[in-house]
């Protein structure tokens, strides 16, 4: 049977460096304080006909390439304007 003996160096210097715990708390709030300078305001809510000229836009760019796709996007933006602006 084989012994170990480990020798533990006590530890130097206090467990929290001074002020360590001011100098925290004053970056976490400059932290949330840049965050909260950086936000945005949240998007408009586009109505469902800007919606869809958008999308009829992106058709006319897709006419000359592949016309069955912008006939497929023109549909489905009619479609959409039918069922969300009814409501």
């Amino acid at each position: 049977m084989t012994t170990i003996r480990l020798q533990v160096a006590p530890r130097v210097g206090p467990a929290n460096p001074r002020g360590a715990r001011l100098g925290a708390a004053v970056f976490v709030a400059l932290w949330r304080a840049l965050e909260w300078l950086g936000r945005r305001a949240p998007p408009r809510v586009k109505s469902a006909a800007e919606e869809a000229q958008e999308v009829r836009e992106m058709a006319q760019g897709w006419q000359r390439a592949d016309p069955r796709f912008a006939a497929e996007l023109y549909a489905a933006a009619d479609r959409h304007e039918r069922l969300h602006d009814a409501g």
